[in-house]
């Protein structure tokens, strides 16, 4: 999911040279796959790409909206075209990517992932979509198709989500409607995944479950929650800075 009901829930290979430390940079260049929502488009996770390739990283950021457009094995199709971009150091999920992040870094070989405000799956077995939820998300559905996640709520609320008005218009025109039974889908997780260095980044309150969950796994957890879902897109550089370290320690932020 994305932000509203979250708490309820769940191109050719890219080369990169090492190259040494630099000041105001990442400490070692590193290949990052960023994985949108079923939710959202790519455009969510432009600025944060943007931020890390300011600072020498090499940045996927697949548009995978393709594998969403009907629910039976979505996760799948979601999976495999994350991996089509290739070998990845580190896999970050924003948001309702989460439950597949497992199979992405899997699939990717990634030495790192990173939950972002993003749903954590369950531990063993499949993850599925709470009742509440599937509910709320049953009186969102028009002509067998869930209504755009922008249009979940009032203007005034999503302007405060995203202040400027062209990035608000240009996240919100590629969030797709996803099919009626989408959440009806359990996402299985697989028998093993590259879970030596795994993190989470807690933005916002919508996610407050999802970090202790994190916290509980033994994850490393940076953020308090305090800030907006959706301050990957309007806030880059604080999330870069908590990404690399470079923001202090979890409790204070």
């Amino acid at each position: 999911m994305c932000g509203r009901g979250a708490s309820q829930a769940q191109n050719a290979p890219q080369s990169h040279t090492p190259r040494g430390s630099r000041p105001g940079r990442l400490p070692v260049v590193r290949t990052w796959l960023l994985v949108h929502p079923p939710l959202l488009g790519p455009a969510v996770l432009g600025p944060l790409a943007g931020e890390l390739r300011a600072q020498g990283a090499d940045v996927a950021v697949p548009d995978l909206r393709g594998a969403v457009t009907t629910a039976p094995g979505w996760y799948h199709r979601f999976t495999a075209a994350a991996a089509v971009t290739g070998a990845a150091d580190v896999v970050l999920g924003f948001s309702g990517a989460g439950v597949v992040l497992p199979a992405v870094a899997a699939a990717v070989g990634a030495r790192r992932v990173v939950w972002l405000d993003a749903i954590v799956p369950a531990a063993t077995g499949a993850t599925t979509t709470s009742p509440e939820l599937q509910e709320q998300v049953a009186g969102l559905v028009r002509d067998g198709r869930i209504a755009a996640w922008p249009t979940w709520w009032e203007d005034d609320e999503l302007a405060a989500q995203l202040p400027d008005p062209q990035l608000r218009a240009t996240v919100a025109a590629e969030a797709p409607e996803l099919p009626a039974d989408f959440y009806t889908v359990a996402v299985p997780g697989p028998a093993d995944w590259p879970d030596g260095d795994v993190r989470y980044v807690h933005l916002s309150p919508g996610y407050d479950r999802s970090a202790a969950q994190a916290r509980a796994r033994g994850w490393s957890v940076t953020g308090n929650g305090a800030g907006r879902h959706l301050d990957v897109v309007t806030d880059p550089a604080r999330i870069v800075a908590q990404l690399t370290g470079s923001a202090g320690t979890s409790a204070d932020r």
